[in-house]
C-alpha cells in the first residue's frame, strides 16, 4: 500500500485554482441555460464545494432529454457530473446535478 500524505479540508480550500474552477463551472452551466444553486457556501459534505471545485445546478426547469444532453456535454468538457435528481447524501436538498473538476 502506498504511503500517501493527506491534507486537511482547510488546506484544500486554499489551494490554487479553487475560485477559478467554480467560476468556470458556473459559466459553463449558465451558458447552457442551467441555474447554479450552490457554489462554495452552504452545507456540503466533502471538500469539493469548500475548495471551489464544485457547483450544483437546478434541473427542475428542464426536460429529461435536456438534462441528459447537458450531462453529456459537461462530461465531454472534462467535468465530472453526479446526477442527484433522485436523492443524494445527508446534505441533499433537492433534485440537482453536481458538477466538479
Amino acid at each position: 500500500m502506498p504511503n500517501l500524505e493527506t491534507i486537511t479540508n482547510e488546506q484544500l480550500a486554499t489551494t490554487t485554482g479553487g475560485a477559478q474552477t467554480w467560476r468556470e463551472l458556473s459559466q459553463f452551466a449558465q451558458a447552457n441555460g442551467f441555474h447554479v444553486t450552490s457554489t462554495t457556501g452552504g452545507h456540503h459534505l466533502g471538500w469539493a464545494h469548500r475548495a471551489g471545485h464544485a457547483v450544483d445546478v437546478r434541473t427542475r426547469d428542464h426536460s429529461t432529454s435536456e438534462v441528459n444532453a447537458f450531462m453529456k456535454s459537461a462530461r465531454s468538457h472534462g467535468i465530472t457530473v453526479i446526477d442527484e435528481r433522485r436523492g443524494g447524501n445527508a446534505a441533499w436538498s433537492g433534485a440537482h446535478l453536481h458538477l466538479q473538476r
